[in-house]
């Protein structure tokens, strides 16, 4: 195994499901595995949230949703992006739920369903404002009419999604909010009956109850980041990222480090080497700005960060060979107090958010798991 790996805590995975289940009170929780997971690791998360109960899986396509079933996992399963005519008998096949955003594509959608044999459940979403998906309110009830019409499809749900809801002082995400309640109200009244109606991403799970409805779509909750959290109900990141120094050389006033000479050395020091990049999903981004944890003190990365590789400055400390080296996570120094470097500060310094943080970790950077379920535990994934 590669000693740059990224070590995935099951056990805070289930702390903060816990949380979720809290938040969410009676509400149905649908737990966000697309993208591997955002970088996690999607079977072996996927399998965690079945053994803890969770009601259903959302994935963003039906391949994703096809390895999930293939791993024997049974959870229902919800694929959120629109499918494609030559995905619908795979859809039909393992009973997927699926989203409906274009009346065309669920006529295909039926015709695979009645081949097979099969109900496809199927969720009438909205679109409220985030212009991405869904049909527009005033279209809602007449493509709800047409969809429940057709054989082999059965209406269960409904649903929308905010494009504000990590920002506590938008006013967009409550008139989407109203919107969705207008629409809901008049597809009851007309016969329409939704077991599902979901619409709280994880920033609205914790800002508006009044967005929880039936159900509560969260991703970035589960694996330890959040707005908005309440200060008893602290969330714990579920990946760590760490990695050990390969080399080292000393370096004097004058020598640059790495492409571009972008980093000039000012005073004797020592530049330590660390196998991790951007070809790992270590953003180049970072360059000039990421700092990394060793004995647990941190130091800067410097110099332009390769594909393979950063260069650290020691200064005039020094480590051996293999010392550990973490990225992202916490490490005591040996005073044994803690410091911690988390996906929210990697994506403040990088000018992004965490998830793409977190989901740019790539699959050549092995997935280490430890405690949670007994079928996880120990394991690993590359």
């Amino acid at each position: 195994m590669r000693s740059t790996t990224a070590h995935i805590d099951l056990d805070a995975l289930r702390w903060n499901y816990s949380l979720v289940r809290r938040r969410a009170a009676s509400q149905k929780i649908l737990g966000m595995v697309k993208a591997n997971a955002y970088g996690h690791g999607m079977i072996a998360i996927a399998r965690e949230l079945a053994d803890l109960g969770i009601d259903m899986l959302g994935t963003a396509f039906v391949d994703e949703a096809v390895e999930i079933r293939s791993n024997g996992i049974e959870t229902d399963i919800i694929v959120l992006t629109p499918a494609h005519a030559y995905e619908s008998h795979d859809v039909a096949k393992y009973g997927f739920h699926v989203v409906a955003c274009d009346l065309a594509q669920m006529q295909v959608l039926s015709s695979a369903a009645v081949s097979c044999g099969s109900i496809v459940p199927v969720h009438l979403y909205v679109d409220t404002g985030m212009m991405r998906e869904g049909f527009r309110p005033h279209d809602a009830l007449d493509a709800a009419d047409q969809i429940s019409a057709l054989p082999g499809l059965r209406l269960v749900g409904l649903c929308t999604h905010f494009a504000t809801a990590d920002n506590p002082t938008s006013p967009f995400l409550h008139q989407q909010l109203n919107l969705f309640e207008e629409t809901r109200a008049r597809l009851e009244a007309a016969g329409h009956v939704f077991a599902y109606v979901h619409a709280a991403n994880s920033g609205a799970l914790w800002m508006e109850h009044a967005t929880h409805f039936s159900m509560v779509r969260t991703g970035l909750s589960l694996y330890g980041y959040a707005l908005g959290a309440e200060p008893d109900m602290a969330l714990h990141p579920v990946m760590s990222i760490q990695s050990q120094i390969c080399s080292k050389r000393r370096a004097w006033p004058g020598d640059t480090v790495s492409y571009g000479q972008r980093y000039v050395v000012t005073e004797e020091c020592t530049i330590a080497t660390v196998p991790i990049g951007y070809g790992d999903g270590y953003l180049r981004g970072l360059t000039g700005v990421a700092e990394c944890i060793i004995g647990g003190k941190r130091y800067p990365t410097v110099g332009s960060i390769c594909m393979d590789e950063i260069m650290v400055n020691l200064g005039h400390d020094d480590y051996p060979l293999d010392e550990p080296v973490v990225l992202l996570g916490r490490q005591a120094g040996p005073d044994g107090i803690h410091d911690a470097i988390d996906a929210v500060e990697l994506a403040e310094k990088a000018t992004t958010i965490p998830y793409e943080i977190l989901t740019a970790v790539s699959l050549r950077v092995p997935r280490v798991y430890v405690g949670g379920s007994t079928q996880n535990s120990a394991s690993f994934e590359s």
